[in-house]
């Protein structure tokens, strides 16, 4: 349910999956499931028909296709997408369409990446049979940069297997004894999975680059755009939306449904505002995605940032986005460190969050969600969910000597 540009990533899915011809879809669902369900009903709206399937503990891909086992009952074959993935309608085209022309039994989508060790990956023989599938594991386990894309067709009597070695990994090992056969179509385009907060701004970029660039701007008839507004390369601005005099809006830029920009702001380069955002006098933003309902004061700065939604970023606050001499930024997960792969990442904001007046937050810094952080506090560490942030001050006056 994760927005990019306005809507869901499982809505790119549906429609990839559509414009194939394919319109019987069973969603695998866990947690936050009713807000899922509810958004997407039973595929009425989206011309397909959808039936859901619980899976009560997030077990993997393998448990979650056994759980919808019933719903493939009397399928010749089937086609697996990842819910974490942004999905084109031309990457499920080339699995099916390789799938088709090599009469396999499984076929994978797979992708070149430069840290094979955070996925699965796979080696690849002569006609792009696979030989090997390792499931991702750490630096010691990937046979190979090929990463597995997250769309996979599969025949159905494949399920069993599945059942009988519990992985994907095993699974596909014991096909390929058997003598039949697994391959690879490979996807030479940008890709994002959903794996670490960049990989949304990733996503993000090729989405507007995808269906912004070289199309032209929208703007919507019910949409205010004042006069000495400038607007420059493609823009997106939907209903209801306000853009104050002395905005620029700097494409590619998506601006969704009641939107308020207040003078002079500067929204510029990739930056995505979702349903009711308003920001104040002198605001600018950039690479920046903003969810639902965030409020921006005036005079406030956010580069390459993630603001969830309901969230409040009061007058002055400064959302970094680079260190000093071009530093390394890197995020800590317990013990382990991880080194960000691009060069500008600015705060990763929960729902809920309030970022106090003149308040600043360094690069890569995660601020969990319902926290109060109060004015004046610089963040440069991570803070836990609903946690109350200040800041003691010490005044020191002394009489000046003549």
């Amino acid at each position: 349910m994760l927005m990019i540009a306005g809507r869901p990533v499982l809505q790119y899915i549906i429609d990839s999956l559509k414009d194939n011809g394919i319109r019987d879809i069973v969603i695998v669902v866990g947690h936050g499931r009713e807000q899922l369900i509810d958004h997407f009903q039973m595929g009425g709206d989206q011309g397909v028909r959808i039936r859901y399937v619980i899976q009560h503990e997030q077990k993997g891909v393998e448990h979650a296709i056994l759980q919808a086992k019933a719903e493939l009952e009397g399928e010749e074959e089937f086609l697996l997408v990842n819910g974490d993935v942004l999905v084109e309608s031309e990457m499920v085209e080339r699995t099916l369409s390789n799938h088709s022309s090599m009469s396999s039994d499984i076929t994978m989508l797979v992708t070149l990446v430069s840290n094979p060790e955070q996925f699965g990956t796979v080696k690849i023989g002569k006609h792009g049979a696979v030989e090997k599938l390792v499931e991702k594991g750490g630096p010691d386990r990937y046979v190979s940069n090929y990463a597995v894309a997250g769309v996979t067709v599969f025949k159905a009597d494949v399920i069993p297997l599945l059942k009988k070695h519990e992985t994907m990994e095993h699974t596909v090992e014991k096909i390929i004894e058997m003598g039949r056969t697994v391959t690879a179509a490979v996807w030479e385009k940008e890709w994002a999975e959903f794996t670490w907060p960049w990989d949304i701004l990733s996503a993000n970029r090729i989405v507007m680059d995808r269906e912004l660039k070289g199309k032209g701007s929208f703007i919507a008839e019910s949409a205010e755009i004042h006069e000495n507004v400038v607007l420059e390369g493609p823009v997106f601005i939907d209903e209801g939306s306000i853009i104050r005099p002395g905005a620029t809006i700097r494409g590619p830029v998506y601006i969704g449904k009641n939107v308020y920009v207040g003078n002079n702001s500067l929204v510029r380069d990739y930056s995505s505002l979702c349903e009711g955002v308003h920001l104040g006098y002198a605001v600018e933003m950039r690479n920046s995605m903003i969810f639902d309902r965030v409020m921006v004061g005036r005079m406030t700065f956010v580069g390459d940032s993630i603001i969830g939604r309901d969230s409040c970023i009061e007058a002055g606050a400064q959302m970094w986005n680079w260190r000093p001499g071009d530093k390394p930024i890197k995020l800590h997960f317990g013990d382990e460190e991880v080194e960000v792969p691009i060069k500008k990442l600015g705060a990763i904001i929960g729902d809920n969050v309030v970022i106090g007046v003149n308040a600043s937050v360094m690069p890569g810094t995660r601020i969990g969600e319902g926290s109060i952080i109060a004015p004046g506090c610089v963040i440069g560490q991570d803070i836990p969910p609903d946690s109350d942030v200040t800041v003691k001050q010490q005044i020191s006056i002394k009489k000046r000597r003549k």
